[in-house]
């Protein structure tokens, strides 16, 4: 009954289309031609006068011909050890994303394409989209180098969040990876799963990676960087209708946790 009635508010004066939404992006830095990394939480209460699929559409538009667009599509909310220990394949085609709607209608929207890592399946739409996840099922490190994350990285990469939160992040990763010779606690499980995938095309063939380790992940204190992130002013944050949206370059995270690391501070509880 609460929600309903909140639903009802956020419809009679907090919604907004797709027109604010861009304007909004805007506000926030997203320009033509970026290359972008969303995460999303999709609800009735935000405000949005349309579909899962139509926030991304919005992305779309506000990006142009010439930018890229990519969304994580996890196929586990859980630990990736005990997912890949325990699935018999990964299906790249069939395999639904579980981070949340709006990465689900965008996996299948037309023309988008799927990395075909097991663990941490990217997907992409733009110029550059196939290049951004060719070749992911060959890197042993699923977030490291070679990954669609490190290639964001070279193209100048911005990180948006919309109406969810900086803990949303799977760039972390990447952060952790770049710091890992730097902290006591192994990064990675001391041996790579084994893990039958099928592309595009039905074609079966069997991919390598690590996947975190359990020490590494009950040491994680993501807040730390997040504070940090804040300190410096480098979060960039706005709001349309029920909506808040933030987004962040990625040089500058690199930059916050290599300056971070200078000062011996890191991300874990190393106690």
């Amino acid at each position: 009954m609460v929600e309903r009635v909140k639903k009802r508010w956020v419809e009679a004066f907090l919604s907004y289309g797709p027109a604010e939404l861009k304007k909004c992006l805007g506000t926030l830095g997203i320009q033509a031609g970026d290359t972008i990394l969303l995460h999303s939480g999709f609800r009735g209460t935000n405000g949005f006068k349309g579909t899962p699929a139509e926030v991304a559409g919005t992305f779309l538009d506000a990006l142009g011909p010439e930018g890229n667009l990519l969304m994580v599509s996890l196929p586990t909310t859980g630990a990736s050890y005990e997912y890949l220990a325990r699935i018999s394949v990964f299906d790249v085609r069939k395999t639904p994303s579980r981070m949340g709607l709006v990465s689900e209608f965008f996996r299948r929207r037309e023309g988008v394409v799927r990395s075909l890592h097991p663990s941490h399946p990217m997907l992409a739409f733009g110029p550059e989209a196939s290049w951004l996840v060719e070749g992911h099922e060959t890197t042993l490190f699923p977030c490291g180098p070679g990954s669609p994350f490190d290639k964001a990285v070279e193209l100048g990469g911005k990180v948006v969040f919309f109406d969810t939160g900086l803990n949303k992040m799977t760039f972390f990763h990447w952060l952790e990876h770049r710091i890992r010779d730097r902290v006591d606690v192994p990064l990675y499980q001391d041996e790579p799963f084994e893990v039958r995938v099928v592309d595009q095309d039905g074609t079966q063939l069997m991919v390598r990676t690590y996947a975190f380790s359990r020490r590494i992940i009950e040491r994680r204190r993501d807040t730390v960087l997040h504070r940090e992130m804040w300190k410096t002013g480098i979060v960039r944050k706005g709001k349309v209708g029920n909506t808040k949206i933030m987004s962040v370059d990625l040089k500058d995270v690199i930059k916050c946790v290599d300056d971070m690391a200078e000062r011996g501070v890191f991300f874990y509880d190393l106690t």
